[in-house]
């Protein structure tokens, strides 16, 4: 790896996203318990007495006449009686009290903090609602260490959200992670728009696809600078946990991602091989329109297609369950396949945080893809024979990297390695060789059986059942698969962004 240039700053959390801070403002307490409250002169004055009073009143005095001719003498006034206590400052008293009451109770009732908060975290009107809690993490497996701070933090925010949204089959906020520059923002919308396809269409099968939790694994593999631009390409490995599966964990890894940064750590630009990604690039490519209107266009257009996909599965779910008898192949041979020997060796030969490749055979990850080459060599592991009949896509063997297609034991036929050419072999073939129906319902699909993955009518990727998983009453409802390129294991069948699937189902060969 290429050393950074002088420009780079490496200090620890620049770039990383922070929790915004919350405004100052005063802590909201809880009335202290008040005393036993203090008379007032005028409660003092008025409050009853333990004793009943004694009222004194004045004895009548007999009327005098004054003396003819004299003025009558002024009649001393009498004692001013001490009145009664009036009742009316009880009432206001007790009306005022029932006010503050009241207003205390629907005050803190309107801003009653949840539970567990901090009474100095609370949260005016208008102020962002508290982080979503991360369902999982993200670690660097190798090579973190030569990328700068504000990389390593950008990028374990960004595959941290990413999975956030897809374990909760949501759409990701990533803009904030990426530069100003047009390119910068048609490669966030893409990004975003990804991951809201795969969870849309992941909310549209019948299985529970949300995720209970996961673990992301970053290997980087190079790094390169360019003035202030640093270009880094990593593989991407995953431990996912789905609601469906019960905590049993699903593994993919081998996905390669290229990220080129400026010098504060922001994204500029952003690849990734995998099938949602791919599929959501190829369709914008042919957009009349780019940016947002673009983006929106592709994601109806790829949307539409796959709720129609899962449609026509969900309806050959339906005829299975009204007739799970009546779905027979109608085929016969005369060996049978070894179904387990094939899923065995399926097994064996996928990696989990790192690709796995038997170097007996040819690899073609750098050529399209190993997808068909490796379930043919689980066919082959099964017992099913190289067959050299017939010419090109009617062949189906590898005795070596080179193309042959001559009935002799040498080279390989198409059929070997690609998903279209070796469909074309199953309904061809006849005599010697496999003995496979093609298109069968899907739902009667066994362990060792092919399933082939396809969008916009391209069939696109092969892989291998392993395990039926079937619901409550017994009934197939989903599908484990093996696969490579993008190696996957205990992967489900219906997690994948591709929503149109068709069965190869495999019977044995003719000898």
């Amino acid at each position: 790896m290429a050393n950074p240039p002088e420009g780079w700053k490496y200090h620890s959390g620049a770039g990383r996203r922070q929790a915004p801070e919350q405004p100052g403002r005063p802590v909201r307490r809880a009335p202290a318990k008040r005393a036993a409250p203090r008379r007032s002169s005028l409660e003092a004055r008025y409050a009853p007495q333990a004793q009943k009073r004694q009222v004194r009143r004045p004895q009548q005095q007999p009327t005098r006449r004054a003396p003819s001719g004299q003025p009558a003498p002024r009649r001393a006034a009498p004692a001013r009686r001490r009145r009664r206590a009036s009742l009316l400052p009880w009432g206001l008293a007790a009306l005022i009290s029932c006010l503050i009451l009241g207003f205390t109770f629907v005050w803190s009732t309107q801003h009653a903090l949840p539970a567990g908060a901090d009474a100095s975290g609370a949260l005016n009107e208008g102020e962002p609602a508290p982080a979503v809690q991360d369902l999982g993490e993200c670690v660097f497996r190798s090579g973190g260490d030569a990328l700068p701070q504000e990389v390593q933090d950008t990028l374990t925010e960004w595959f941290v959200r990413c999975y956030n949204a897809s374990a909760r089959l949501e759409a990701p906020q990533l803009d904030d992670l990426y530069g100003q520059s047009a390119d910068a923002r048609e490669a966030c919308l893409l990004d975003e728009a990804s991951v809201d396809f795969i969870s849309q269409v992941r909310a549209m099968q019948p299985v529970d696809l949300t995720m209970t939790g996961f673990t992301i694994g970053l290997t980087v593999e190079d790094c390169s600078w360019e003035g202030e631009t640093i270009t880094v390409t990593l593989q991407e490995d995953d431990q996912i946990q789905f609601a469906f599966l019960d905590g049993r964990t699903s593994s993919s890894c081998g996905i390669e991602n290229t990220f080129t940064f400026s010098s504060d750590g922001k994204i500029l630009a952003h690849e990734k091989t995998e099938d949602g990604f791919n599929l959501v690039r190829d369709v914008y490519s042919q957009q009349s329109s780019g940016g947002e209107s673009g983006v929106q266009s592709t994601l109806s257009q790829l949307t539409a297609a796959a709720k129609a996909d899962v449609d026509k599965l969900s309806g050959q779910r339906q005829q299975y369950l009204a007739d799970p008898n009546g779905q027979s192949s109608g085929l016969s041979c005369d060996m049978a396949y070894d179904r387990q020997a094939a899923v065995d060796y399926a097994r064996q030969w996928v990696g989990l945080t790192a690709m796995t490749r038997n170097p007996q055979w040819g690899i073609y990850d750098d050529y399209g893809g190993n997808c068909n080459n490796f379930t043919s060599q689980c066919l082959y592991a099964g017992g099913i024979p190289m067959d050299i009949y017939g010419y090109d896509t009617q062949q189906w063997k590898w005795y070596s990297d080179v193309p042959n297609s001559y009935a002799e034991a040498r080279g390989r036929s198409s059929s070997w390695s690609g998903v279209d050419e070796f469909y074309t072999y199953v309904k061809e073939n006849s005599g010697y060789g496999l003995v496979a129906k093609a298109d069968a319902n899907l739902y009667t699909a066994q362990p060792g059986d092919v399933l082939q993955y396809g969008a916009d009518g391209e069939w696109k990727h092969s892989v291998l059942v392993t395990e039926v998983i079937s619901d409550t009453s017994g009934q197939p409802v989903d599908f484990l698969i093996a696969s490579n390129t993008t190696d996957r294991i205990d992967w489900p069948m219906s997690a994948y962004a591709y929503a149109d699937v068709r069965l190869i189902h495999v019977l044995g060969y003719n000898s």
